[in-house]
């Protein structure tokens, strides 16, 4: 007969719990809304960036800061994380930590310009930064180290079902009221969080020691990437000779030279950088930011295709999206599970293949395909993606000594979520120059000899005419609707190219997922 098990106890400053079945459902609660909100505020505003881009008049290039601006927070905000509750515990950290998410909501929905929603976007970033981390540790609280992998399988779960569910819910928002509702709608979720948060989560822990914070390092990759990535979106707008560009990208480079010569140096790094610039390690940590690349450039590109080209509604652009994001959720932890009876970069490879062959697809697409084929390419890609994350992630820790895995799970977020942000940043760069391109090629077209043209014209004439409009009417609304007719095709054209390069970077990720050859067992 076997002992019973000591009781699991959490300890605060006001004495110390006995983890009952009750308290573990508040607690796993809290944790889990918290991961579903950062999940889901990654992508839930990405089906409104065309209603944004005609409410501001903004281009391409400064439209990305709402999917960029949110993950380059994000980043700052993981790296603060585990400072902030050693030194002020769970409970407030995540009430906090709430609150400002919720001033970000407010902010970029009742935003009056274009930058103001980008703070919204920051605040939520940052929050959001903080807060997905904690849902690990918050749940790591209450389960015995035996069913933590349970823990780690609802989070995995809810952070990827997030993403999946957020176009579809931003979608229904944008069409039944206007595109700032998709900020509004998540505040009910964060209010009941922070309800379970303050009922369930201890204090602060007076018998964690607390660690020096490398703030210099934080400053610096601020800066870093701030600069950089505003430097980066302005080139289109004001010439990649400007001045403006120039220095925003000199101080970007600098900022970034300068981190890594601290963190060299720094007695507690915030990024270590001996461990990240192992050859092994570094090449599994770019294929996932590559694997983050590819997710969030769809997520972010189709919605706003569907709609632009291919006519979709914001709820139909994000419910094509959602089978795909669901089926993600369900089949990352099965890989998990299941993958290791599989050589890993065999796994890698064959899931990033699969990946760049449907997004390939996607750059074909026309105003003719329907809802069902643009659903099942996604599905498919969504395949690809999930059965990349489990095996990589292996690949990342694999040769460590146990004192180093806290450092490099700091140097995996990091660099993962900096590629993820660049990644994107560029992709709607290029798309933006090969908008102006092709409107401009298209442009050049129109001239007296082109009959397309001419034809187009006149039959728009003649059905203006049969509604009882005059000349002067017909003739200023039949060029209205041509520059339209253009505008789309160029459109149409700069997404085919945009996704096509998405989808030649995917497949260079597969050759190189074939040098992550699993170790032989000694």
């Amino acid at each position: 007969m076997t002992a019973a098990a000591e009781p699991l106890v959490v300890r605060d400053r006001f004495g110390s719990r006995v983890v009952t079945p009750g308290y573990r459902a508040l607690v796993v609660i809290a944790a889990l809304l918290a991961s579903l909100d950062g999940g889901a505020a990654v992508t839930i505003v990405n089906v409104a960036v065309p209603n944004i881009m005609g409410t501001f008049g903004v281009g391409q290039d400064q439209a990305q800061y709402l999917a960029t601006s949110f993950l380059a927070t994000m980043t700052v905000g993981m790296l603060l994380t585990d400072w902030l509750v050693r030194a002020f515990g769970q409970r407030d950290v995540y009430l906090v930590s709430v609150a400002i998410f919720s001033a970000g909501c407010v902010v970029g929905g009742m935003a009056d310009s274009f930058i103001v929603v980008v703070l919204g976007r920051c605040l939520q970033g940052v929050a959001s930064g903080v807060l997905m981390p904690m849902s690990m540790i918050t749940m790591f609280l209450v389960f015995r180290p035996e069913d933590r992998q349970k823990a780690i399988g609802l989070v995995g779960l809810t952070f990827t079902f997030g993403p999946g569910v957020g176009p579809w819910i931003g979608g229904v928002a944008v069409d039944a009221f206007d595109w700032r509702f998709t900020f509004f709608i998540v505040l009910p979720v964060l209010f009941a969080s922070g309800v379970f948060a303050a009922l369930a989560l201890p204090g602060r822990d007076d018998s964690q020691t607390r660690k020096r914070f490398d703030w210099p390092g934080l400053a610096l990759v601020s800066v870093f990437m701030g600069a950089t990535l505003t430097g980066l979106s302005n080139g289109q707008l004001r010439g990649w000779n400007s001045d403006f560009v120039l220095v925003l990208l000199s101080i970007g480079g600098l900022s970034l030279a300068a981190f890594i010569v601290l963190e060299l140096i720094a007695s507690d790094p915030l990024l270590n950088i001996r461990i990240a610039v192992r050859r092994r390690f570094i090449t599994a940590v770019v294929l996932t930011g590559m694997l983050g690349v590819g997710m969030f450039g769809t997520l972010y590109l189709l919605p706003i295709f569907l709609q632009l080209v291919q006519g979709f509604t914001p709820t139909h652009s994000g419910l094509v999206m959602l089978p795909g994001g669901l089926l993600l959720g369900v089949l990352v932890p099965l890989t998990g599970f299941y993958g290791h009876h599989v050589r890993s970069d065999w796994l890698v490879f064959t899931g990033f293949a699969i990946s760049a062959v449907m997004i390939w697809f996607t750059g074909l697409f026309d105003a003719n395909v329907g809802f069902w084929t643009v659903l099942l390419v996604i599905v498919a890609m969504r395949i690809g993606n999930s059965v990349i994350f489990p095996p990589l992630t292996v690949q990342v820790f694999d040769d460590l000594k146990p004192h180093e895995i806290g450092a490099a799970n700091g140097a995996l977020n990091f660099i993962r979520q900096a590629i993820g942000v660049f990644g994107l940043n560029l992709l709607a760069l290029f798309l933006e120059q090969r908008t102006a391109f092709y409107g401009n090629a298209v442009a050049a077209t129109q001239t007296e000899r082109n009959f397309a043209t001419g034809e187009l014209l006149d039959r728009v004439g003649s059905l203006l005419d049969s509604h009882g409009l005059d000349e002067v009417t017909q003739g200023s609304a039949a060029t209205w609707y041509l520059g339209k007719v253009l505008g789309a095709q160029a459109t149409a054209l700069a997404f085919r190219d945009t996704l096509f390069l998405l989808a030649g970077a995917t497949a260079a990720a597969a050759l190189l997922a074939l040098t992550l050859r699993p170790r032989r067992k000694t």
